[in-house]
Order: structure tokens, then C-alpha cells, then sequence
């Protein structure tokens, strides 16, 4: 977790603010499983914690892009 996030924790699950996309500029929220929260922050790989969080989903988490934004730079991938 990068220092000056916001997070919440609702039930099992935590709500992480995103960066602000560079495409759009406004910020995201990500909804993660509590325990892949704490798999990240012990060190594990983020598609580890997160097995069944979308990549791009994931990829919001790493870099604020959202999903949409992503789509709209580079279009969708032939494998999805």
C-alpha cells in the first residue's frame, strides 16, 4: 500500500482508494478480500492476493488506470 491512500474496511473486505488515473485524472475505489490485503502486504504478488480480482482491476490497483480509461487508450485484449 503506497503511503497516502485511504482505506476502509467493510466486513471481509477493505476498499482501496486508487491513484488518480492519468487518463482521466480522478481517482477509484477497488473493493479486495481482507486477506489478500494482508497477502499484499506481506510481500506477495498482487495476481497472488488477489487470484480472482480482474486484471484490470488489478492493474487500477498498481497504476489508477481504470478499467474504462484502459479500453479507451488501448483497446480490449483478443484472449478475454
Amino acid at each position: 500500500m503506497t503511503k497516502g491512500r485511504n482505506m476502509a474496511l467493510t466486513d471481509e473486505t477493505y476498499l482501496i482508494e486508487t491513484q488518480a488515473c492519468s487518463w482521466c485524472g480522478k481517482n477509484g475505489v477497488v473493493e479486495v478480500p481482507a486477506v489478500g490485503f494482508l497477502a499484499r502486504q506481506l510481500g506477495a504478488l498482487i495476481q497472488e492476493a488477489y487470484p480472482d480480482l480482474s486484471a484490470p482491476l488489478r492493474e487500477q490497483l498498481k497504476t489508477g488506470y481504470h478499467p474504462e480509461c484502459w479500453t479507451e487508450m488501448f483497446g480490449t485484449e483478443e484472449n478475454e
